[in-house]
């Protein structure tokens, strides 16, 4: 299914889409078929990513925008490393999700989303393939809730503004849309299928 050569796949999509248990899913199925896999997430465990877990909340917008970059170039190298060592990275969020919440958060405005574009294009590389799980924020919202989190990004109208960026950028960069509100087991078999094309 998958060639020797170090690939790179993320998964994007607003809170309660289902991206940690269907990467989990993945490395269990990979890891069976003798595929050496990495997981990796955004914001990362290392300094800056803990810095943005635990203390963003009170930054201006395009601080807590620079953060994040800053800890994707760190993320972008260890990925790269991975990489050359024959590794596949399932990545839980990368550039996409900057765009799609800080420019959400930014109040969508044109402008501010060209400089998130400008500051992390230096940084990153283009994953291999980036699979959109996609879902209404209500159903979304109400996963969250059954999980008992709910962080200050979890609010319905702002999920609703960060999902429309989310498909914009789907439809300019070629993302692949999964419906992500239907059984895990049917968005699982869905996703096997596009990452084993």
């Amino acid at each position: 299914m998958l060639g020797m050569k170090g690939r790179f796949i993320v998964f994007e999509g607003i809170d309660g889409a289902g991206k940690t248990t269907l990467i989990g899913k993945l490395v269990e199925y990979m890891v069976s078929e003798g595929k050496k896999v990495k997981t990796t997430a955004e914001p990362t465990s290392e300094p800056i990513g803990a810095l943005i877990r635990n203390g963003a909340a009170g930054m201006c917008q395009k601080a807590e925008a620079l953060l994040f970059a800053a800890d994707r170039a760190c993320h972008t190298e260890q990925i790269s490393d991975w990489m050359e060592e024959g590794y596949t990275v399932l990545c839980d969020r990368y550039y996409a999700s900057s765009m799609a919440y800080q420019s959400a958060g930014l109040d969508g405005d044109a402008a501010d989303r060209e400089w998130l574009a400008e500051i992390n294009r230096p940084i990153i590389r283009e994953p291999d393939m980036t699979v959109l799980l996609d879902i209404d924020p209500e159903t979304s919202m109400r996963r969250v809730g059954e999980r008992g989190e709910a962080s200050r990004f979890e609010k319905t109208e702002f999920l609703r503004r960060v999902r429309a960026v989310y498909l914009e950028l789907a439809s300019e960069k070629g993302f692949r849309v999964v419906d992500a509100s239907r059984p895990e087991e049917n968005v699982f078999e869905e996703v096997l299928r596009i990452i084993g094309e």
